[in-house]
């Protein structure tokens, strides 16, 4: 399919969702769902409010997609909801309990090349990252994978951009500890 027939197709099922078709609704929810849970993922403490968070994402994208005006990519779009929604629940979130790693299984087989062209299983790699307390993993997937710049950190989680800075600084050396304990790197 050419880039043109797959932008008119995109911008006839956000028509359509703007127009509340139960059918476009699920489709464009079939076709995004998977890449919007593992966001909600890096920012919840377990996979029920990753899930929660997915849910709540899909119902203000839904009730924003007239909005959406094509200056960014939709996904783009998309994801910066999820973000938003899953970090007001890490806000909310009075109670946090530990993350289920069998969520992360349909990762299993995905590798990332790592330090002397070591393969390490994403799934590995995740397990340690939710191992970090609650701030810094937040922090950390906002500014290592998410791209987000410490000034924009602070203003999404009121905080300061020094504690950004600090908190991702305490981050990176406790993940460095945390791979070395759990990650058989040879």
């Amino acid at each position: 399919m050419s880039k043109a027939k797959s932008l008119k197709n995109e911008q006839e099922l956000i028509s359509a969702c703007a127009r509340k078709e139960p059918n476009a609704q699920k489709q464009l929810f079939n076709q995004y769902a998977g890449k919007m849970l593992g966001v909600c993922a890096r920012y919840c403490p377990n996979m029920e409010d990753a899930k929660d968070a997915l849910h709540e994402g899909y119902i203000k994208i839904f009730k924003q997609i007239d909005r959406f005006n094509g200056k960014a990519k939709l996904e783009t779009w998309m994801t910066r909801i999820m973000i938003n929604t899953a970090i007001d629940h890490f806000k909310h979130s009075i109670k946090f309990k530990e993350y289920d790693q069998k969520a992360r299984e349909s990762d299993e087989y995905s590798y990332i090349e790592f330090n002397d062209k070591k393969e390490v299983k994403m799934s590995d790699l995740h397990a340690v990252i939710n191992k970090l307390p609650d701030g810094y993993r937040v922090i950390f997937n906002l500014y290592a994978i998410e791209g987000y710049s410490h000034k924009e950190i602070a203003q999404e989680l009121g905080i300061s951009v020094g504690t950004s800075k600090s908190q991702l600084a305490r981050a990176r050396k406790q993940l460095q500890r945390l791979v070395k304990e759990n990650i058989d790197l040879g």
